[in-house]
């Protein structure tokens, strides 16, 4: 199976289309009706329950596999529940039945168009209750669920294209998997309007490859800055802590750029090497640069702060989406507190912008 993501900002576009094919099949829904007017105007009861969000429509596309001499086949029923499934693990619908209202609307329609089977699920990512689905690594569990579900239904498991999913998969499911190093574009989890990763995107994905055969920190850190990506290493004495990330003008935590990239995570479950006297060079050199990076953006964000430039600070996902848990540079002299000892920042004394520092 290979999932598709998109996120847009109305439901009639993508209903019509779906629904519109000669060959479309509603296999699922927990809507009423059957045309593209009946459900869009039920979607919008819910969108106006959450106004903040712009991109209300969710469409998942899932695909099974078809090649010369090999086609897949699921019954409406099979499609019926990889739909739930798949939702399930996505946030969409509650694990438990009983949660009516962390439920999202949506309708499940599969086609047949291009010779071969392919299922388009339309859901709001705003629930019942008004609280938007959390889909900060729907690139990554929809890797994790399309490959369990096709497991489950006796269809070919498609290789994933990093070692977190395929570790995740081992390890909580049982099922191997190859891994592919490189990201397909038809797998990719895109949207009509956003198509540029983020630094958090980027750095992720520059981890996941950096990690694939449990390196030494040094060799870790020595990829990671040939990806244009700078490494801060937290330490407490000889024991190393973590790591902070930048790309351009964000830095980030491990944990937050992927939970399973937490510094414990790294040792635990993709066998990174740390040894203080052979890793204590490449650290401190990689320290070093990273904090000049750090300075070198915030003076270049103090000429800009005084230009006539206007200025925007959020960081988005691909979904549009504020990336809450990274943070600009312009604002990285709060570090400072975090490496007393370790971190010499200019700390100019700027007047409160709330566009800038917000």
């Amino acid at each position: 199976m290979i999932p598709v993501i998109y996120k847009k900002p109305n439901f009639l576009d993508t209903l019509k289309y779906v629904l519109g094919k000669d060959d479309a099949a509603i296999v699922d829904t927990n809507m009423m009706g059957t045309k593209p007017d009946e459900f869009n105007q039920q979607f919008l009861t819910i969108k106006y329950t959450n106004k903040a969000v712009k991109r209300q429509c969710a469409h998942l596309i899932i695909s099974i596999a078809h090649r010369p001499n090999y086609h897949e086949h699921l019954s409406n029923s099979q499609y019926s529940y990889l739909a739930r499934e798949y939702l399930k693990d996505m946030g969409y619908l509650p694990k438990e039945e009983s949660s009516v209202a962390a439920t999202s609307q949506f309708v499940a329609v599969r086609h047949h168009d291009r010779n071969h089977e392919h299922l388009h699920i339309i859901t709001s990512r705003i629930r019942l209750d008004g609280s938007l689905v959390n889909d900060s690594y729907d690139y990554f569990n929809s890797q994790v669920s399309t490959r369990r579900i096709a497991a489950e239904l006796g269809l070919e498991v498609t290789p994933t294209t990093n070692e977190a999913v395929a570790s995740r998969l081992e390890q909580e499911y049982g099922i191997i998997t190859l891994t592919s190093p490189n990201r397909s574009k038809s797998i990719r989890a895109v949207n009509s309007k956003h198509k540029t990763p983020t630094s958090k995107e980027i750095i992720r994905q520059a981890i996941g490859e950096a990690i694939k055969d449990s390196p030494t920190v040094s060799t870790f850190i020595q990829r990671l800055e040939e990806n244009n990506i700078g490494v801060l290493p937290k330490m407490q004495g000889e024991e190393l802590l973590g790591f902070t990330y930048t790309h351009n003008d964000v830095k980030i935590a491990g944990y937050q750029v992927y939970k399973p990239y937490s510094w414990n995570k790294l040792r635990s479950e993709y066998g990174i090497m740390y040894d203080p006297d052979k890793d204590k060079e490449v650290i401190q050199q990689a320290k070093a640069k990273a904090i000049a990076r750090i300075n070198s953006i915030i003076l270049s964000n103090i000429d800009y702060l005084y230009s006539d430039k206007p200025t925007n600070s959020s960081t988005s996902d691909s979904n549009g989406d504020t990336d809450s848990n990274s943070k600009k540079l312009v604002t990285i002299y709060t570090l400072n507190s975090n490496y007393p000892s370790e971190i010499s920042i200019i700390q100019p004394k700027l007047e409160y912008n709330p566009i800038l520092l917000g």
